[in-house]
């Protein structure tokens, strides 16, 4: 099967792609590991020989030349970069990488889903594919995942794209405010089906006509599992990117940030704390595009990336 039909039809499948293992420098705890997991590994697989707990973490790869790593938001997965994945692959050895709690890799348990915990996933996944160093083009909350590790780790960071980066905002949708709220966020959390997705999406687009049965099934199907609302909760409950924010100055990173020109959930001054704080960084508005700018206007992320991240292809004898 070719990749452009895989990408089609099976992106979002645990079949597809592939997986490798980290180890999570925390500690687990005995009674927790104890308990069965979704992909059936017992506790002794679990445990490495350092203490920490041995993970999976699926991601799809596609391309030679730079590496480029793709970073989906929260509740969101690979499934996300769908529209651009191949044509970016034509440029870049391009990878697109499910987080910890979401898509098709592991929920840890020992595992918060903090930012720096996300970030630290991201510098021991690039460690396991022996990728030195990456551009970077992150979503939404995934944001703040990639600028925490370009703090921690600036010489694994090449140049990075920010799509409607930034956390909850008070424009975001009733449902998704009540998962970030530490009393009802449990209930929330369950009551987040298939008819709370489409409402959502149909929030975050601005052309509505892209909301279609097969995107809904595709964007709950990850989020369905009990271990995956729970990674959600807390993804949403412990994101705090304003400590990181405050950090943004001492970092030569530099980066592109777009935002959609109808993006009802980042208004242009939640976007601004980010531009402001960075001192190399630039905004590029979208046309005609809601929050999800890679899904609505997929040419127009794959232009401004061969624009803002230099093209250097292998050679080949």
């Amino acid at each position: 099967m070719s990749l452009s039909l895989e990408l089609k039809k099976f992106i979002n499948s645990e079949h597809i792609g592939g997986y490798v293992d980290i180890t999570l420098n925390t500690d687990y705890d005995e009674a927790e590991l104890s308990r069965p997991r979704k992909k059936g590994r017992n506790e002794d697989d679990r445990r490495s020989s350092r203490g920490g707990e041995r993970v999976k973490v699926h991601y799809i790869e596609e391309g030679n030349g730079e590496p480029l790593i793709l970073v989906h938001t929260v509740g969101q997965s690979l499934y996300t970069w769908r529209n651009i994945f191949e044509n970016l692959s034509k440029y870049y050895r391009v990878i697109a990488v499910d987080l910890l709690g979401h898509g098709y890799s592991d929920r840890p348990y020992s595992f918060n889903y903090t930012i720096e915990e996300q970030a630290e996933m991201i510098r021991l996944f690039m460690d396991a594919m022996g990728i030195e160093s990456s551009h970077f083009l992150a979503f939404s909350m995934g944001s703040a995942y990639v600028m925490r590790l370009a703090f921690t780790n600036p010489e694994r960071i090449g140049r990075i794209i920010l799509i409607s980066p930034g956390g909850v905002t008070p424009e975001m949708p009733l449902p998704i405010r009540l998962i970030d709220s530490p009393f009802l966020g449990v209930f929330a959390c369950r009551m987040f089906g298939v008819k709370t997705v489409e409402n959502v999406l149909s929030d975050a687009f601005f052309d509505l006509t892209n909301i279609t049965p097969e995107l809904v099934k595709e964007y709950y199907g990850p989020i369905s599992d009990p271990d995956a609302r729970l990674a959600l909760r807390l993804s949403l409950s412990g994101y705090d990117d304003e400590t990181l924010i405050k950090k943004f100055r001492t970092m030569n990173a530099e980066v592109l940030i777009l935002l959609g020109s109808e993006d009802k959930w980042r208004p242009r001054e939640s976007v601004e704390i980010y531009h402001a704080a960075l001192k190399n960084a630039s905004v590029s508005i979208v046309r005609n595009a809601g929050h999800i700018i890679q899904e609505e206007k997929p040419d127009r992320v794959v232009a401004a990336t061969l624009e803002y991240i230099p093209v250097i292809m292998p050679d080949i004898e």
